[in-house]
């Protein structure tokens, strides 16, 4: 699985790394004009709201972490050392990418040489969601880095690697609490290389598992211990864990995405309150933390006992979805965002494009390549922790440092098998390329970015951020496109609709827009209802 020399000088490398740092930094100032760039919504507002408190003085806090802390805290650093500067987080995050970028090209080199590095490289820089999650105020910046990091050193034998292995595996589980199931497989993984013995005599193995968990605890403790002191129990978190798993196993969540439940409010301020307070409603008395951790675990695995055939279903979805080529938003919309990006409209490359080719690579090294072996394992290990939740793009972006030397490798593997004009391996290449692009690009329910449901849905986030942001006039026009493009299908968007026109006083304009709206949809019972309060409304405040 060899590529041409050309590719493989370290100016390729410096190449690759400039154009993924230049498209990032483009892709941010590409919003600075835009309401994204200030008005922060969900997540994002809440990690800036925590790390400004850390920043102004609380850098221990009251109470056990709610979620992953590191984010935050490293948020809280910039905003000491440059004050609360958006613009300055978001290009440090863009650098960030690049040293990801990097590491990228370090795992490609060490499973098939400079060349697959070269090209895994390339790839990352030009793959749209990592680029998108650059200007994001989000974890998953920090959380690839990492990811890419300990795949890196994981892929090193000595024991400097294997403890910087351990080490950033460790700042990966503070980002994502899933990273965890990674120590006890990566303490295996060690122990079970074999290949050169430590010149003392003593197996080199054990050393390096132990310097291995040496570095997973270095990263891990101050935080256990920050938590036992303020609340005497040893833990990362008080965990999100069985609240995910409750709200991606649950009877009123076929799909596997993220599904409202009707008794938590969808922000994190409010979360941790709300499942306590449904739980200790549920269970008629209060309850410590981890009694409302093991209720939501023992209410999800209660309804997979008692519904198989709806779980299966769901776990199956949640499958197909994790490999599709759509990705599924959280609290921004990659998609949404390619309105005011021009960096997005490019031609660039989707989960969909590398997964076939990540697959052939991997079918064809799996059996020689300890480190295809290592990267298929984390893969599939990664996927069945996010499988068993729910799904969201975000959740699933870390396996992309290892799909992508993967589908490096793939590349070769198909142009070696070009050159060798032998008709049958080229087929069964071509095969394994074409099976995978159906499944991946394969339309799943209302999973695709065309969807009239989901560009509804996309088009209501943006009106309500044009309306925050005092652009009352712009949340207006893309509510009506949001109703043209469904008119019958998504009364939200009428809702919605109609609730702006209130808000703003533009009485007369909302009731002629629903009095065209009715000429078109003519008995529509929402459209007369809103027609009708609109003109109530109207000779209320003395209109004509």
């Amino acid at each position: 699985m060899r590529l041409a020399r050309s590719s493989e000088g370290p100016a390729w490398l410096v190449t690759i790394v400039a154009l993924a740092t230049t498209l990032r930094v483009a892709h941010v100032l590409a919003l600075r004009a835009t309401p994204w760039f200030d008005h922060l919504v969900v997540d994002p507002e809440y990690y800036d709201e925590w790390a400004r408190r850390i920043a102004a003085g609380d850098w221990l806090g009251d109470r056990p972490f709610y979620m992953d802390p590191l984010y935050p805290y490293l948020l809280a650093v910039v905003y000491r050392l440059w004050g609360h500067d958006l613009l300055v987080l978001r290009l440090l995050q863009a650098a960030l990418s690049a040293g990801s970028c990097a590491l990228v090209a370090v795992i490609g080199r060490r499973v098939g040489g400079a060349a697959i590095g070269a090209l895994a490289a390339l790839g990352f820089a030009l793959y749209e969601p990592e680029i998108f999650y650059v200007a994001e105020v989000d974890k998953t910046c920090l959380s690839i880095f990492l990811t890419a990091a300990a795949l890196a050193l994981m892929l090193g034998r000595s024991l400097a690697a294997r403890f910087a292995a351990g080490a950033a595996l460790g700042l990966a589980a503070l980002t994502r609490a899933n990273f965890l199931l990674f120590a006890p497989l990566g303490l295996a993984a060690v122990l079970c290389d074999r290949e050169r013995p430590h010149p003392r005599g003593r197996p080199r193995p054990v050393a390096a598992a132990t310097v291995f968990a040496a570095g997973i605890g270095l990263a891990l403790l101050p935080v256990a211990w920050r938590n036992h002191h303020l609340s005497g129990a040893w833990i990362l978190t008080t965990s999100q864990a069985d609240q995910n798993f409750y709200t991606g196993n649950n009877p009123t969540n076929p799909w596997g995405a993220y599904g409202a439940l009707p008794f938590v409010r969808g922000n994190p301020h409010f979360e941790e309150a709300d499942f306590r307070a449904a739980a200790e409603a549920r269970a008629g008395r209060p309850l410590e933390p981890r009694e409302v951790s093991a209720f939501w675990f023992a209410e999800a695995f209660r309804h997979i006992r008692e519904h198989p055939g709806f779980a299966a279903r769901a776990f199956f979805c949640k499958l197909v979805l994790f490999w599709n080529d759509f990705e599924i938003s959280d609290n921004q919309d990659q998609y949404l965002l390619e309105r005011d990006s021009w960096v997005l409209r490019l031609p660039l490359l989707g989960f969909g494009a590398i997964v076939p080719l990540a697959l052939l690579g991997a079918v064809a090294g799996f059996r020689n390549r300890r480190e295809i072996r290592l990267l298929c394992g984390f893969v599939v290990v990664y996927c069945a922790s996010v499988v068993a939740f729910f799904i969201f793009s975000r959740y699933r972006i870390q396996v992309v440092p290892a799909l992508l030397p993967l589908a490096a490798a793939g590349v070769a593997e198909l142009i070696a098998r070009l050159r060798g004009r032998s008709w049958k391996p080229v087929a069964s290449a071509v095969a394994v390329l074409a099976g995978a692009s159906l499944f991946c690009f394969h339309t799943f329910g209302i999973f695709g970015r065309d969807n009239e449901l989901v560009v509804e849905m996309r088009l209501r986030h943006l009106a309500e951020m044009y309306e925050t942001a005092g652009m009352a006039d712009r949340a207006v026009d893309v509510l009506r496109e949001a109703v043209a493009g469904c008119p019958t299908r998504c009364p939200q968007a009428l809702e919605q609709l109609f609730a702006v026109y209130v808000r703003t006083g533009r009485l007369a304009d909302g009731a002629s827009y629903f009095r065209t709206f009715l000429a078109d949809h003519p008995g529509h019972p929402d459209g007369e209802r809103y027609l009708e309060r609109l003109v109530e409304r109207e000779a209320a405040a003395g209109g004509p």
